[in-house]
Formats: structure tokens, sequence, C-alpha cells
């Protein structure tokens, strides 16, 4: 009766998860249709307890799902499915935990006043691209993997045509013999004859010399004298590649190479290729298979097979590719041999790392469908075995502590402090050597969360903690904070600016005077006006209504000696005025033709280019006054230094300014004339109007445009000629030292040499003159 009711609890359980977890309808007489695969790890579980609670043992389970018709396929999948989540008595009676009991929130220290409400945790980002395994072995530049011709002639070393044996004779008689082996194989030895060595190893070989030279050499048999043979320079031989590595093909090679020397010249494995089953092909059959992790794992050489003639050695295709990423030392994608398990793949990656939660991995598998993920204990990594394919993530542990308070503030030992049984915070305070004197000992706060998630603020009050009265055990988790007065202390300031020698802010203290405040920013500098120190104070007004006017003003003379006591308060500003006189106005430059030239320093602010010309010494005896050339910022400033007009106007006009500049240039009795003429050249000045200079210079070129021509004066003033009805000019009056330039026509395209404006003003020319014959005719 126990067996039938038991019976009969399950197969309602199975059709109760089965319906909920799958839509579909579960009866006694449909149990072998249910699929196990289709069953969530909460249902597995649940069923699991079921079976535990009424008392029967696992395998009569198992039995009575085989009696009603549960397919013996779905009853082994029922048992891969109990032991893969650690549910029956194998995995060592581990506690089993339900899916809210997983889902565990990190709870990190709450060391900020601001509250945060819980959201969802972000996408995980998509890890960056794995490596296969032991490839990078073969893409380093800077290894060279090379056979070492400097060792002793190994005895195992197969003699071949092509090598070169020396045959060494020592003791009783002394005697040494170079020989290669001939295409046939034969060894030449003088006087001791052919010795066929093809084939034979060097151990074999130097018996054979042996039995031939012992005609030669008596001493050689009772040991008077001793023979050796050793390796000259070898032969060369060729071996072949195959199968998925980066280079195949064939290879020649000192015949001392090994199988990991061939390996590294043809570039190593492709990423498709096997680094678990490289063949070494002998004579058409699989001479050795190689295992390239038993040399990267534990540096063994057990598969360093010295190659042979005609050698092939075959690089297959992976068989099984599985990633492990996380908290694992050496994240990568491995290849696994048959039969070769979770843990197997965990030491391959180097062990966890010391974050790294151990007692669950995560492996995203691929069906025929679509992918799935399974969570593997500890206690399954040995039995768990990884498919082709499979990705494998360790986690990290939760960054949260399960016994730890945290101090902070004003104590003399802040911290995390460890959490023991019975721990008050009046206790907590004795263990931080207690408050500094700084502390503010009317208020303090504990943060604390609770397990559902609650936060709570405690407030407290430091000095009845210390009395022993009102003390508050602590949680996990909690935050103490203790605050110092300093934190409700406004820190108010004055500002000092002006002519100062270092301006700047200073934290306001009680007794502050302005004195003070001057002598912490340096001093007065040289420009000071000490007589005129201006304090501005904000008024504290307290109404309601606005005010017109905030701050009031003090002017101080600090030459008093008395007034310099002046108490400041909070927030005043000081500005420390110019003195209005005490600086340099600038200089003004004179160059050319005076007596001194310099740069002479502004002395008065209605100072006159005259005045600068005198304080220089006046004009040398070639100077040109007439000329002279005022310059502000570079650029010139008409004035007539020869207006001798003693009106405010004339003599308001003449005042210089600081970075001003006068030319006065040398008297030049000659004129210039260059540009679009024959003969450009210096003529003497003799009064003569424009034209003549021009003619004197040999006349205009084809290409002078004549009526754009000017004069350039010395006193830097141009003059251009002057039209008028385009036929008639007005020539500038030529003065000595002056400059004449003609320049070229620019090629445009004209009428007749005519441009249109010209055209144009020809032709209202004419009418005008139409017009005026016809009226005096008439």
């Amino acid at each position: 009766m126990r067996i039938k009711y038991v019976l009969f609890i399950l197969l309602i359980l199975l059709t109760a998860t089965y319906r909920q977890g799958n839509a579909q309808s579960l009866s006694l007489s449909n149990i072998q249709n249910i699929k196990i695969s289709q069953l969530s790890d909460d249902q597995i579980t649940q069923l699991w307890q079921k079976i535990q609670d009424s008392g029967i043992s696992e395998d009569q389970a198992y039995k009575l799902m085989l009696q009603k018709g549960l397919p013996e396929d779905q009853v082994q999948a029922l048992k891969d499915r109990v032991t893969l989540l650690g549910l029956n008595s194998k995995s060592g009676g581990k506690k089993t935990y339900n899916k809210s009991e997983k889902d565990k929130i990190d709870f990190s220290r709450d060391s900020d006043n601001t509250v945060i409400k819980p959201v969802a945790p972000p996408v995980q980002a998509a890890p960056a691209q794995l490596n296969v395994y032991g490839m990078d072995f073969f893409t380093q530049n800077a290894v060279k993997f090379e056979p070492n011709s400097n060792l002793a002639t190994p005895k195992g070393y197969v003699i071949g045509p092509g090598d070169e044996l020396i045959v060494l004779i020592t003791g009783l008689n002394e005697s040494s013999v170079r020989s290669k082996v001939t295409p046939e194989g034969n060894l030449q030895i003088p006087y001791a004859g052919i010795v066929y060595v093809n084939g034979f190893t060097i151990e074999q070989a130097t018996n054979l010399i042996r039995g031939k030279m012992t005609k030669i050499y008596p001493g050689l048999r009772n040991g008077q004298t001793q023979l050796s043979v050793n390796l000259g320079n070898t032969r060369s031989i060729k071996i072949t590649i195959v199968g998925e590595v980066k280079t195949p093909g064939s290879y020649t090679m000192s015949s001392l190479s090994t199988l990991y020397n061939a390996l590294y010249n043809s570039g190593g494995p492709t990423p498709n290729g096997s680094l678990r089953y490289i063949e070494l092909i002998r004579n058409n059959k699989v001479y050795k298979t190689v295992d390239f992790y038993s040399f990267l794992q534990h540096a063994l050489l057990d598969g360093n097979v010295r190659l042979e003639d005609q050698d092939v050695i075959r690089v297959p295709v992976y068989k099984k590719h599985v990633a492990i990423r996380g908290e694992i030392k050496r994240p990568a994608i491995y290849e696994l041999k048959e039969g070769e398990q979770l843990d197997d793949l965990i030491k391959y990656a180097g062990g966890f790392t010391d974050i790294a939660y151990q007692g669950i991995a995560k492996i995203e598998q691929i069906n025929a469908l679509e992918r799935e993920v399974k969570d593997v204990p500890a206690n399954l990594f040995a039995n768990f075995t990884p498919r082709n394919g499979d990705m494998v993530t360790i986690g990290a542990i939760t960054n949260r502590y399960a016994n730890r308070v945290v101090l902070e503030g004003a104590v003399f030992r802040p911290g995390p402090y460890e959490l023991t049984a019975g721990l008050s915070l009046g206790s907590l305070l004795k263990l931080a050597q207690g408050l500094k004197p700084e502390a503010y000992t009317d208020r303090g706060y504990i943060k604390r969360t609770l397990p559902n998630l609650e936060r709570q603020f405690i407030s407290f009050k430091p000095a009845d903690i210390l009395a022993g009265k009102n003390d508050i055990p602590l949680l996990r988790e909690d935050t103490i904070t203790i605050q110092e007065e300093s934190v409700f202390i406004s820190q108010q300031a004055v500002t000092v600016a002006g002519h100062v020698r270092n301006p700047s802010k200073f934290i306001y203290r009680k007794g502050m005077k302005l004195a003070d405040v001057i002598a912490m920013a340096g001093g007065f500098d040289d420009q000071a006006a000490e007589h005129h120190v201006e304090v501005s104070r904000i008024i504290k007004n307290t109404q309601d209504s606005v005010s017109n006017q905030v701050a009031k003003t003090f002017t101080v003379d600090m030459t008093q000696g008395s007034n310099n006591d002046l108490d400041l308060e909070p927030l005043d500003y000081i500005y420390v005025q110019r003195l209005v006189n005490y600086r340099s106005l600038g200089n003004v430059s004179v160059r050319g033709e005076v007596l001194f030239p310099g740069d002479y320093p502004v002395q008065r602010r209605d100072e006159t280019a005259q005045d600068f010309l005198q304080r220089a010494g006046g004009l040398t005896p070639y100077g040109s006054i007439q000329n002279a050339q005022v310059y502000r910022k570079g650029v010139r400033v008409n004035l007539d230094l020869t207006n001798t007009n003693k009106d405010s106007l004339t003599r308001a006009s003449m005042m210089l300014l600081a970075g001003d500049s006068i030319y006065i240039p040398r008297v030049i009795a000659f004129v210039e004339v260059a540009g679009a003429v024959n003969n450009p050249q210096l003529i003497n000045y003799d009064g003569h109007h424009f034209m003549y200079y021009i003619n004197a210079a040999g006349g205009k070129t084809a290409k002078a445009r004549l009526k754009g021509a000017y004069i350039k004066y010395p006193n830097g003033l141009n003059q251009p000629v002057k039209h008028f009805l385009l036929v008639f000019r007005n020539y500038p009056k030529v003065k000595p030292g002056s400059k004449i330039i003609v320049p070229e026509k620019e090629p445009s395209s004209k009428l007749w040499g005519l441009g249109v404006g010209d055209i144009a003003g020809i032709a209202s020319a004419l009418t005008a003159l139409i017009s005026l014959i016809a009226i005096l005719k008439n």
C-alpha cells in the first residue's frame, strides 16, 4: 500500500510539473510520453524533494517509473539530471537550494548618503576573442627552435648515406680517420677495408668497425687501445608535413632534427589543427602519436622524436575544442581528448584565480536547435564531460563580507572591524581608541541594510554611547559615521585684491584685522595707494523685502597708524587702489636726422611731437622737418610738424601717445623715376613739372599706364595723377626727394586699346560736346 501511495503522489507531481512547464496533460495512461529534457531544474528539484519526503530509495523510485511505462532512456536522463544538480546521495549530502536562494543580491557597503534604487544588472558585454591555447608558441619571432649540432653523438642515431664518421684510435696506438658514408651505405677505412653501416645506430656501427680494425690494432682485444666513433658532418633528410599546418610541404632538414623542429619550421598548426593527435608516419605506418600538451603543460619531451629520411608528419583536424573564461588563470580555447573531464580543462587553464567562485561552473552548450546553459557543481567537475564548442565560465565571488562593520569619521582608528558575537556600538568605539577631540558628540548615525533589503538609518548621541547609555547592537555590514564639528562651521573667507603682492582669499577667523590681511597678502606693491584702501562689506539684512543697498564701503587710510586696526567680518572684500600718477606713461621713439635719436619716456600727458624733437636735440643740418613722418601702431599719422599755430586744436592734434614714433628723413635733392619708363633713374631736382622728369627718364614704355602714375613724397604721402573727362590730366607737383612711379598696364580685354570705362567716358564727352555745339549753333 505504501508503494502504491508513493507512486500515486509521484504521478500527480509529474503531471502537475509537466503541465506547468510544457502545457501538456499527463495521466496514468500517458506517463510514457514524458520528456525529461523539457523539465526545468526547479521541477526536477521539487520532484526529488517529494521522493525524499516519501521515504523510498532512489532505485525504488526509478523502478516504479519503469513499471508505469516511462522509457528507459528517459529514466536515464532523469538520473543524469539528478546527478548533475547534485541531488542524489553521490553528491555527499549537499543541501539543495531553490531558485530564490540562488539569486542572492550582492550587498556592498553603503558609504554614500545618496539613496540609489536597485536596478536590473546591466547586460554583460561580449567577452574578448579567446585564442587557441598553444598556437602562440609557433608565432614567436624571437624564439629559434633549431636542432643543436654541438651535442654529443646520440647512441641511437641511425647512420645513413651522407653522414661523416670520425673514427678515433687512442691508447697504445694513436690514429684518426674521417670518412663519409657512400650512397651504397659503406664506410671506407684505410687498411681495414669497407664496412657497411647504413641503417645501423652509432653503437652498432662502433662494434662493426671495431671488428674490422682489430686485425690492424691488436690492442683493441685486450683494451690497451680504445676506439670511439663520433658523428662529424650530418646528412640532410627530407620530411613531409601535411594536414592542418600553416605551411605544408616537403622540407630538407638536418638529420639531427626532431618533430618539434619540423613543426616550428612549418609555422605550427592552424586554428583548426590538433595539438593532441600529431601523427609521425614512418614506412607508411603511424610510428607515434604526439600530444603537444605534455610539452606545453609539463615541459616533457617524450614526443620530440628524432626524424628520419622520408618521415611524414600529419596534423589532423581537432576533435573537440572547449573554451574557458572568467576567473581562470589562462582563459583560452583548449583541445580535449576523449575521456577528459571538466577538472582536466581547469588544470590546463592553470586553475582558478584568487577571487574565483569554485562552487559552480556555468557551461553554454549548443544542441541541435539552440543554445542551453548548465550549472555544474564542484563535486561533478571530475565526472562532467564537456562537448565540442562548449563555453565554460568561472564566476567571481561576491563583493560582500560575512562579518564586517565599518567605522568612519572622527575616531582614532577608523576602518573595517570584525563583527564578533555581541559586538555593540560602545564596544566598537573602545576598539577604535575612542573619539577624536574634534568629534561632534551630539549626533552620529548608522546606515544598515536588513536581510529583507530594507534600508535603515539609525541616529545616536556619541556622548551617551561613551557614557554607557543607549548602547546599540551591531549587524553585518553596518556603517557607523561620526562627524567632525568643522562640518557644521561655515568656511567663510575675506578677499584681498588690487595692488598687493599676492592677491588671494583667506579663511576668516575671528579677530582678523585689516592690517593682518594686508600682511598675509605680502603687503602693498610699489603702485599701491596706501591712503585709499577700500573695504566692501555685505549688509546682513534679515528682512523679507528686497533692499536696494546690499553692501557698504569703507575707505581706510593705512598711513595713519590707528585706522589700520579695522576689524574684519566674513565676506569682506578689500581692494587696494593704485596711485593716480605713480606710473610710467610709456615711451615715444624718435629716429632719423636728429641729434640724439632714441626712446624718450612721456613726461606729460599733453607732450607734443615738437617737444620730443626738442628733447632729442633738434634736427641735424640734413634733416627735413617738412617730410617728418609720425606713426601710431604701425599706421602713419598725417601731421604737419611745420605748423606752429598755438591754438588748442592744433596743439591737441600734435600730442603723442605712448608707443608712437617720429622719423625725420634726410633732405634729398633728387627725384626718382621708377616703373614703366625706359631709363629709371635719379634726376636732380630743379623745379620742373611732372612730365619733365618722365621724359628725362627716357619717356614711358609701350606698356606704361600713365593715367595710373603717382608721386610718393618724402613725408610718406602719395599723390596720383588726376583726370578730367578722360582726356585732360592734372599732374601733381614734384618736390625734392619725391619718387615718381609709373605702373604697367594690366592685361585685360580692350577695344582698340581702350577699356570699357574709357569708351564710356569718351562717349559721354562726345555727347556733351555735340550738345554744346548744337546749343551754340542755335
